[in-house]
């Protein structure tokens, strides 16, 4: 758990000394409870916050602090969008930098860079900024000391391993993510289940009830105690960790807590709030749960009385074609969440049958292993293409298994992203299928509404069911727009994603640059 780094100087001192916050020297002065995350020999930290709290500022001294502190250190900082990681750069990293005199003297030379995305110092450190939202792409390659992800609830919770990688030559492998809860479906909740859970306790001194601030410390009159309704006062608090074992120092920080905050404001806020966004972004605490878009009602509907097949049946398919599709599992530094998964299934009119699924674990789950599986279950099943994910694909494993095919035309890569309007295009320059992550996941989700995608029998499909259920849709207040993530594996439901949109493609259901076509 500790950094044990070699500096003579707490990182909250030397914030206070050499930098300035609007003109001002910075003061840590009335918020104590600040200099634990500054100052705490913790490796990985958590911040769960309400808004306005001055998460941001934090995470810029943090990085700021240990870039002076320790030479050719290497802080990467994360957010969900282009223009949060810009308004960081402008708001919160330039003034910090750009008006301390120390540092303009002592660290900052003609060869040091100073753009929006990379400010360098003269000891050989150095602050990357970047963004992802629904794909991790643009940050690998780069390797950081210090990983800063920021609004990590609105973070997909598969970049998180990728993004992780980073860290991974690096000595020190520093973790500080923050962010503001929304449901209890969140990247954020999961990594708050695995921390130490701190909170400001505060001690009552009419009842000596220690309290732990929430809905029931509002009242009109001021933070109160939970127990007599007694006012407290917030500056004899003190942090106290909910669990023993943990991963992360996990430190919730809600306004109650913020000395500057106007009582009259929050309880303005309590009145006119609706209860989720006041829980969030007030108390720094998640609400309600999510809408799941596929119920198990839907499964059980698009299940057939029929079994899973281990073979091509003619019987069913009268000829046609059939279509495999296959989601790799990605690389994770944690205990295996994720599995590669094939889906085999083809068109008997307008509805996609699958026929067969098969998930790889332990020893099978090795790439080799299942390029050599997948094309022995290609030639047993006849199938006439594979549609496969690009993003780990891309690694080798969908060259070896055009290789194992015989074919380089047999296997048709996948790519999701998040910023075209088009349900499916076709990059030519990197000759594969670019589909709309939402737009795909949406229109898959109906044909399974509407039995348009049917599945084997449920005794034999029921293992894979959990994959489609794990799904949550939430909304991003990051680009306005819902997106899909997943509380567990969901390998098999993108499996049969890519299978169904290969055969689609294949027999013109679909075409590129069609969003509307059926």
């Amino acid at each position: 758990m500790q950094e044990n780094l070699p500096l003579k100087i707490k990182p909250s001192v030397l914030a206070e000394k050499i930098l300035k916050l609007n003109g001002k020297p910075f003061s840590l002065q009335g918020r104590e409870y600040l200099r634990k995350i500054h100052d705490g020999n913790f490796k990985n930290v958590l911040l769960r916050t309400g808004r306005q709290v001055e998460k941001s500022t934090t995470l810029a001294v943090h990085m700021i602090t240990r870039a002076i502190l320790i030479p050719y250190f290497t802080a990467l900082y994360i957010t969900p969008s282009s223009k949060q990681t810009r308004m960081f750069s402008a708001q919160k990293l330039n003034p910090f930098i750009k008006t301390s005199d120390f540092i303009q003297k002592y660290f900052v030379d003609k060869n040091c860079t100073d753009r929006v995305f990379e400010k360098s110092f003269s000891n050989g450190s150095r602050i990357v900024l970047d963004y992802v939202f629904l794909t991790a792409d643009r940050v690998r390659g780069i390797s950081a000391d210090a990983l800063y992800l920021d609004e990590i609830q609105d973070i997909m919770s598969d970049h998180i391993p990728v993004i992780e990688e980073t860290l991974s030559h690096s000595r020190y492998k520093f973790r500080i993510y923050a962010g503001t809860p929304k449901r209890y479906q969140n990247p954020i909740e999961r990594l708050w289940e695995s921390s130490s859970q701190t909170e400001w306790v505060v001690k009552c001194e009419s009842c000596n009830h220690w309290n732990v601030l929430g809905e029931k410390n509002v009242r009109k009159e001021g933070l109160s105690c939970a127990r007599c309704g007694k006012l407290l006062d917030v500056r004899v608090g003190e942090w106290v960790n909910m669990r023993e074992s943990y991963t992360f120092k996990g430190i919730r920080i809600p306004q109650l807590i913020a000395s500057w905050m106007d009582w009259g404001e929050i309880w303005r806020k309590y009145l006119e709030y609706p209860t989720a966004k006041f829980y969030n972004e007030v108390l720094g605490l998640p609400y309600e749960d999510a809408a799941r878009p596929i119920t198990q009602e839907d499964i059980l509907n698009a299940c057939e009385p029929r079994p899973m097949v281990f073979s091509y049946d003619p019987g069913v398919f009268k000829g046609e074609p059939l279509f495999l599709g296959i989601d790799y599992a990605p690389a994770s530094f944690g205990e295996q969440t994720a599995y590669t998964v094939v889906a085999i299934g083809g068109f008997v009119g307008d509805t996609f049958k699958v026929v067969y699924l098969k998930r790889y674990k332990g020893v099978e789950s090795d790439l080799s292993f299942v390029v050599e599986d997948v094309a022995a279950l290609a030639r047993k099943f006849k199938v006439a293409r594979v549609g496969a994910d690009w993003g780990v694909g891309s690694g080798g494993a969908n060259q070896f298994l055009r290789r194992a095919l015989g074919s380089p035309d047999k296997v048709i890569e996948f790519y999701y992203s998040g910023s075209q309007k088009q349900l499916v295009t076709w990059d030519w320059k990197g000759g594969r299928f670019v589909l709309n992550r939402t737009e795909a996941m949406s229109h898959v989700m109906l044909k399974i509404k509407t039995r348009k995608i049917t599945f084997p029998r449920w005794s034999d499909f029921s293992e894979f069911a959990a994959d489609f259920l794990n799904i949550y849709q939430d909304f991003s207040e990051t680009t306005g727009r819902v997106l899909f993530d997943h509380d567990g594996p969901d390998d098999a439901f993108h499996a049969v994603l890519y299978a169904y949109m290969v055969g689609a493609l294949e027999k013109g259901i679909l075409k590129p640059s069609d969003a509307k076509t059926a």
